[in-house]
């Protein structure tokens, strides 16, 4: 069985990944220039190179997962799900049931690019939690800024605003959130200019 934090180095190797190819394929584009999917795409590869027995969807239709994952019950499902709409990833058991839901995010600058996604995560999670198989969320993002010096801290001091903003709507949803980092990230090379790959982990 996957591990989480083995899900987690994955998700952060996919983003950091996007970042590298992005910058050959462009002649030296940051990751913000670039669309989601890449994001999308590098994270799954990276996911399915753990050698252990899951299967991992695309785009899946968000509905369609709540059933399976036993999530759905009667009744209609709150706004907030989208339920029309499709999960970025999903990560299933391999007995064939969702795992973990992870939405991909490129450009993030503030908690409100983000808002929606952690909401639909968090009504997911609550929605019938005794028989739900669905285990996790994930907010996977990528995040840069340009500043006039000390990129490294400030972009830091910013990822921590985002994730203070985070906790507070997911407490509120008698939820739990963990904040990863890569170690050494945000990385700035001239002081000026920083980035960084971020995951938020939501659980019961």
């Amino acid at each position: 069985m996957i591990t989480q934090n083995e899900l987690i180095d994955a998700i952060q190797s996919g983003i950091i990944d996007s970042h590298e190819t992005y910058l050959k394929w462009s002649y030296d584009e940051w990751l913000w220039n670039a669309p989601e999917y890449l994001m999308t795409v590098k994270i799954a590869q990276k996911i399915d190179e753990i050698d252990k027995n899951k299967f991992i969807t695309l785009e899946d239709n968000v509905e369609k997962i709540l059933d399976i994952a036993n999530a759905k019950g009667r009744g209609k499902l709150p706004t907030k799900i989208r339920s029309n709409g499709r999960f970025d990833i999903v990560v299933w058991w391999a007995n064939g049931h969702p795992r973990a839901i992870i939405e991909v995010k490129n450009s993030v600058y503030k908690f409100a690019n983000i808002e929606e996604d952690i909401i639909r995560i968090c009504k997911t999670l609550n929605r019938k939690s005794a028989d739900s198989k669905i285990q996790y969320g994930f907010i996977a993002f990528y995040i840069c800024n340009a500043y006039k010096n000390n990129a490294k801290e400030k972009l830091f001091n910013k990822i921590n605003k985002i994730y203070e903003q985070a906790k507070k709507l997911i407490l509120e949803e008698n939820l739990n959130i963990e904040k990863y980092i890569p170690e050494n990230y945000p990385y700035s090379q001239d002081d000026m200019n920083s980035y960084s790959s971020v995951v938020l982990l939501i659980k019961r």
